[in-house]
């Protein structure tokens, strides 16, 4: 077994303050584990510190993911230019059996997603459960033959230490209150 060395531990003992300095409704008390589209073991604390537009989706969707996938990019081209360093798109795939890292990276280059500010993750099914249930997200795998999976159509956006601060429900909403927050967020 390898000895922590001393930025390892330093980095353990900053991630344990930082978690006690979390509201008591932050996400980012789970413990659960990810992997991004660059194949990167992230833990959802590590999120915390920027500002997080997040959605769940699946990269076979032919459905509703088309339309979140455009609403967020219609969020990210009204992002004040001087904030885009203190927000993050992450997604988050509901079929992770699916999506791996190689087909995250495929998705994200089909949309032209920005690296410096969009992250794709996938994650064991438990861990999208648990992310899932805590931001009112709520899927089932639908028996149809194409293994799609139906799902709430939402977008969730996190203040810099995971709590929720808006959500957009449903396709009917109008995103300027999500722009809004963002762009005034300090």
């Amino acid at each position: 077994m390898k000895k922590p060395t001393l930025i390892s531990l330093f980095l353990l003992s900053s991630l344990q303050i930082m978690a006690n300095d979390l509201p008591d409704d932050s996400i980012y008390h789970i413990d659960s584990s990810w992997i991004d589209q660059n194949g990167q073991n992230v833990k959802i604390s590590q999120l915390q510190g920027k500002i997080q537009v997040i959605a769940f989706v699946y990269t076979y969707c032919e459905h509703s993911c088309p339309v979140i996938m455009s609403k967020l990019k219609e969020i990210e081209k009204h992002l004040i230019e001087s904030k885009k360093g203190e927000v993050n798109f992450s997604l988050f795939t509901l079929d992770p059996e699916r999506d791996t890292p190689a087909q995250l990276k495929l998705f994200e280059k089909k949309h032209e997603l920005n690296q410096n500010i969009w992250r794709l993750y996938s994650g064991n099914p438990d861990d999208v459960l648990e992310l899932a249930a805590l931001v009112g997200v709520r899927y089932k795998p639908m028996n149809n033959g194409n293994n799609d999976i139906a799902h709430s159509n939402m977008i969730t956006v996190l203040d810099k230490k995971g709590t929720i601060i808006h959500q957009v429900k449903g396709f009917g909403e109008d995103l300027e209150k999500v722009i809004t927050i963002i762009g005034a967020e300090k």
